[in-house]
């Protein structure tokens, strides 16, 4: 129970300074509630549902138990709750708790993820960051952050772990889709604009949430571009290209918090590097906040980077380091006992914990949680999913939209056209990336419904899958297909914290069906983050019968029974464990069913699927003939492109090209439409497709801006925040790498196949009349750059204009031209219009041996136009 003397106390008083009240909260503290305060909890652990671990399920039947309540939270309370996918009502109840119950009152901290809407079912799903950055509008991004922290604040939760804010210099790496693209200055522009947005004017407002930055730093670039792998790089690229777009989000942006990233940078594992996190982060650039492990980065030091030989040393080299907050690194209790233990044996400074505290607290306290702790009842049903934020998610998603290619004009097409096939395993399927959250009943709209609406009624539309993105891809098999034991439906989980299924489970409860993403949250707060493993049993009960396949998903071990045989042995590190077989199975038909799992590499997508569908390439052949058109809707899913999620390839996975060139051949005019969350090489098709259209992940209303660009209603104007190249030999392939290098490879160039800031448009426009109010300045001088951009042609649209800045001679090798000014204009048929930049001394300076930003005396070139690889104009100044 809260005690009632301490009403009075400072940290009670809204008026005092917000460090006085932190202060002499943290003096009444004791060891055990400080502790608590740096620990994370599962929050579905705190409920009782008929699915409550589940992410796809919106927990509606769910209710708050009280053991669990009062056992966890009990009278210390704790720091932060994340992972609960309930109702406001539901996080106002367990509020209430620490704010009455706990002994000082202090409330909990609610944070999820919401890199594109809240990860919760129900929440309006907005364009993904690699669409965001290619509508080059910082303005639209702004005003997703509003809306996101809008329906975000109104269920009662203060925080988002986002922007992502690395820089994708590696498309092979799965989670480029969560970027703003490959350029410092447009992932800057964007993560400032996102972070504004999401923290409002005022941190306190029922309309605003904490943002925290991550990955930091220097996540983007891992080697052989796979996830979690060390980052090789010079001091001098860290200052130049990554580092400014986190420095832009704190020290413009205001954002509070920080997540450290996982890997080691030149050795050094981020989760132990106090240069890095104290000494850039806290002491360069005035970082208010905190810092949040990412899901067990201080783990790594001991299990994956070897440079602590203890749970206890890890934690201990992590808070030195500046990580406050653990994110289910460790069980509870060996974090929080480790941490006392060290400060009782000196191991640990008092002092150390206690500026760990202090900056959670402080974060409490900017958010107005003492005195406003709870979300307001009936705000969520009046904001979620509101006609403004809807209208916002499609407007992102008209504006993402690249024009790749479009010879001939094949583009846009008539309503009226007589036959249009729509073809692709991305036709009549939404794709929308990671940290999307998916319920029963969410339909976001796809290329074919977007197309069937907007033709005239006498089009006929004709529409195949013709491939899945993957050979012989599995779906999950659904809710209702399963039996328990005890005849139940579901399956009975049995969970081990040990690899070897072995002694009494740790957690026993129904599941559903088997389809998990344990990559971005655990699969229970029981149960440890790695090395655990699951036994599912029950029966297998076909709603319809069906010849097809059978089979596991997963970079993990795992093994399928059915009926007694073993038809998956994907059993050990050295084995395959995403494997189909053929299977018949009757309609109502029982099957005893068995599949063990053990989470032993780094599993994301956990699994048990079938496919019904044969490979229907023919099919689609016949219907692309009969049509005027064929609109091919190719590109990426969850299985080949997200966290966890890399790739030693980027074609067209799966048989995605062999079902285009079937296509092809048929003589059909075909416009091709990508749905993806990284750059594809795209050599053959660019050579033989006219249209080519890249939507990225549009967001829940891309199928109606596709149909929208494609039938000329909206003219595109989206440009490439990241590069696409040929092959991926080219690897990297950004436009601004530092000059030196060889132009050439046998058989070709290193150009990219569709450069940095490249996009078409149904319309021309023409650059003039470019003019600099000074052509030679002082080091600490801006010069004004103006310029006049008309549209030539027929039809209104937006032009991107891109000021790039070229330093010919430095003390360093520079980049052969680094982008600095942007603005997206729209312009009527006719229409002139004169903008202006204002070149900064940043703008020109370079970071030097001594790695400090200097401006350097000489000649600078400023070239202006469309994309990076066509100059209209530039203009050459000196620096004096």
């Amino acid at each position: 129970m809260a005690e009632p003397t301490l009403s009075t106390a400072l940290y009670r008083n809204p008026e005092a300074p917000i460090d006085d009240r932190v202060h002499d909260l943290l003096t009444r503290m004791t060891l055990q509630e400080k502790v608590r305060q740096l620990d994370q909890y599962f929050g579905t652990s705190f409920v009782s549902a008929t699915h409550p671990h589940m992410i796809t399920v919106m927990a509606e039947d769910a209710t708050v138990d009280w053991d669990k309540v009062k056992s966890v939270i009990g009278e210390d309370g704790i720091g932060c709750i994340h992972d609960l996918y309930g109702t406001a009502d539901m996080n106002n109840t367990l509020q209430r708790y620490a704010v009455e119950e706990t002994r000082l009152g202090i409330p909990i901290l609610f944070s999820e993820e919401a890199l594109h809407g809240l990860l919760r079912p129900g929440m309006t799903v907005y364009p993904h960051a690699i669409a965001m950055a290619s509508t080059w509008n910082p303005e639209l991004v702004k005003q997703i952050g509003r809306d996101i922290a809008a329906e975000t604040r109104s269920l009662g939760i203060h925080e988002s772990f986002g922007p992502v804010l690395d820089l994708a210099r590696d498309p092979r790496w799965g989670r480029v889709e969560e970027t703003f693209g490959e350029d410092t200055h447009l992932a800057s522009r964007m993560g400032v604009a996102m972070v504004q947005g999401l923290q409002g004017d005022s941190l306190d407002a029922t309309d605003s949430i904490i943002a925290e930055p991550k990955h930091f730093a220097v996540h983007g670039i891992p080697e052989s571009g796979l996830n979690h792998s060390p980052v090789s790089i010079g001091a001098n690229d860290i200052r130049t290209y990554h580092l400014p777009v986190f420095e832009a989000a704190y020290k413009e942006g205001g954002a509070i918090n920080a997540m450290c990233a996982y890997h080691a940078m030149d050795g050094v594992p981020c989760a132990s590097d106090y240069d890095l996190l104290t000494g850039i982060l806290r002491d360069e650039w005035q970082m208010p906040g905190f810092v949040r492990s990412d899901l067990g980065a201080i783990a790594r030091l001991e299990h994956a980077h070897g440079t602590a030989d203890s749970d206890k040393e890890a934690i201990r080299q992590a808070l030195v380091a500046g990580v406050d907050m653990q994110y289910y690194d460790y069980p509870h209790d060996v974090y929080q006992n480790a941490i006392v233990e060290m400060v009782q044996s000196g191991e640990l400074l008092e002092e150390t914990l206690d500026l760990a505290v202090i900056r959670v607290l402080k974060v409490k306290f900017m958010l107005g949680l003492f005195e406003k702790p709870y979300a307001v009842p009936g705000l969520s049903e009046r904001v979620v999913r509101s006609e403004e934020h809807l209208q916002t998610a499609l407007q992102a998603a008209r504006e993402a939209i690249c024009l790749l290619q479009n010879e001939g004009s094949l583009l846009p097409l008539r309503k009226e056209i007589g036959t249009i096939a729509v073809i692709g395993p991305s036709a009549d399927k939404a794709r929308l990336g990671d940290y999307t959250p998916y319920i029963e009943g969410f339909q976001p709209s796809t290329v074919l419904q977007g197309i069937a609406q907007a033709v005239s009624s006498q089009t006929r539309v004709l529409h195949a899958k013709g491939t899945g993105i993957l050979d012989g891809e599995l779906e999950p098999i659904p809710m209702g297909s399963f039996r328990e034991p005890n005849g139940g439906e579901g399956l009975k989980g049995e969970y081990f914290n040990n690899e070897t299924l072995e002694g009494e489970p740790a957690l026993v409860r129904n599941d559903p069906h088997i389809h998990f993403n344990w990559a971005i949250t655990k699969a229970d707060q029981q149960l440890k983050s790695y090395g655990f493993s699951v036994r599912w049993t029950g029966k297998l009960v076909p709603q319809m019968s069906f010849s097809g396949y059978i089979g596991t998903v997963t970079q993990d071990s795992m093994r399928l029974w059915l009926d007694g045989e073993l038809l998956v042995d994907g059993w050990g590190k050295d084995k395959r464990a995403s494997v189909s077989v053929p299977i018949e199975l009757q309609s109502g038909r029982e099957y005893d069913l068995r599949v063990e799992y053990v989470k032993d590499m780094n599993g994301v997508d956990i699994t048990l699927g079938w496919s019904r569908d044969e490979e229907g390439i023919q099919e689609a052949v016949e219907l692309a003939r009969q049509a005027d058109v064929a609109i091919i809707a190719l590109g990426d899913s969850e299985r080949t492109c997200g966290e966890g999620v890399d790739r030693s390839s980027l074609d067209l996975p799966g048989n995605q090209l062999r079902l285009l060139k079937a296509i092809h051949e048929t003589g059909t005019p075909v416009v091709l439409v990508l749905q993806n969350g990284r750059p594809i090489t795209l050599d053959w098709e660019s050579q033989h497709i006219p249209a080519i259209v890249e939507v990225w992940y549009g967001g829940e209303r891309a199928g109606e801006a596709i149909a929208e660009v494609l039938f000329g209603d909206y003219n595109p104007a989206g440009r490439l925040p990241i590069s696409f190249p040929r092959t991926i030999g080219q690897i990297p392939v950004c436009y601004n790498k530092r000059r030196g290098g060889q132009k050439h490879y046998v058989g070709g160039d290193n150009k990219p196949l569709y450069a940095f800031g490249h996009g078409l448009s149904y319309t021309t426009f023409r650059y003039a009349n470019l003019r600099v109010d000074k052509s030679v300045i002082a080091p600490d001088e801006s010069v004004v750059v103006t310029m006049d951009v008309t549209n030539d042609g027929n039809v209104a649209g937006d032009e991107v204009v891109q000021l790039y800045v070229v330093d010919p001679v430095a003390s360093v090798a520079m980049p052969e031209k680094q982008l600095r000014h942007f603005a997206r204009i729209a312009l009527q048929p006719g229409e002139t219009r004169t903008v202006s930049f204002t070149v900064t001394p940043r703008d020109l300076a370079l970071v030097n041996k001594q790695l400090a930003w200097v401006v350097e005396l000489g000649e600078f070139t400023l070239q202006v136009g469309p994309s990076s690889d066509q100059v209209a104009l530039e203009a050459r100044i000196t620096v004096a």
